[in-house]
């Protein structure tokens, strides 16, 4: 990530994804602790220097057969991360 100069907005697919993402964040000191980022779908997150998180459920077969996730709330996690990188948005929802 470090090539990625103006990054302002990272989505995570799934749990296994913002693990990844939080230990790379441990690992280069943009946080402490991973004790207050508690994965959930549509969760927001803001880490050192503006970079926002925001996890979805992974687009697995699974979650889409069964409901968990559906494309209105895939596509929400979309647009809300769209409009953070753009700078439309506020930092709460």
């Amino acid at each position: 990530m470090r090539l990625l100069k103006d990054l302002r907005v990272v989505v995570c697919l799934g749990h296994i994804a913002f693990d990844g993402l939080l230990s790379w964040a441990q690992r280069k000191g943009m946080i402490a602790s991973r004790r207050e980022f508690v994965f959930a779908h549509g969760a927001e997150f803001t880490i050192s220097k503006g970079l926002t998180v925001i996890t979805s459920y992974h687009p697995s077969l699974q979650n889409t057969n069964t409901g968990r996730l559906t494309r209105p709330m895939f596509l929400d996690v979309f647009t809300r991360a769209s409009k953070l990188a753009e700078g439309r948005a506020s930092s709460s929802k």
